[in-house]
């Protein structure tokens, strides 16, 4: 098995527990920060794409299992926004370190707001339409914000861990 993905599950796993532990009983606006849809964002815009697919997925699969959603359901915008992120990434649109400093935060911020939509159109065709509430403005205003502070610290992280670094160690 591939080192990089061992510690990408680890760190996925601790974001995961996060998530569910610390971040989602603090509303902000009356809504959920979702940092697990922003770390699939930060590997993808700094690892490559099958490492953003895979920490999309799992971590999706993981929250999904311990939260009241439909199974799959964040995995699946998990696995669209590390799609996107690695496209961009790979054409080194959001590169760390030579993009200006605004664009990885500006690209964080687009996934932080088109996530939650994302989520209620798939809980649509899951038959929920509970998904389709008040306060998606709200959540997609405060997780755009939320995405463009908190994606240059992730992104670090993602590169630690992923194999880009591992094997510019060896």
């Amino acid at each position: 098995m591939n080192r990089s993905v061992i510690s990408l599950g680890l760190t996925s796993i601790i974001f995961v527990a996060l998530q569910l532990d610390i971040v989602s009983p603090l509303r902000v606006g009356g809504v959920v920060i979702m940092v697990i849809w922003l770390w699939p964002v930060a590997v993808g815009l700094t690892a490559t794409r099958l490492e953003a697919l895979f920490s999309g997925a799992f971590t999706g699969l993981l929250f999904d299992a311990h939260a009241a959603t439909p199974l799959g359901l964040t995995g699946a915008i998990g696995v669209i926004l590390g799609l996107i992120a690695s496209r961009l990434g790979q054409e080194g649109i959001g590169d760390l370190d030579s993009a200006a400093w605004w664009v990885m935060p500006s690209l964080a911020a687009g996934a932080g707001f088109s996530a939650p939509l994302f989520f209620a159109l798939g809980g649509t065709l899951y038959g929920n339409l509970h998904f389709w509430r008040a306060n998606l403005g709200v959540m997609m205003v405060v997780n755009a914000v939320a995405f463009f502070v908190l994606v240059r610290p992730l992104a670090r992280l993602a590169r630690r861990v992923s194999s880009n670094a591992l094997s510019s160690l060896r």
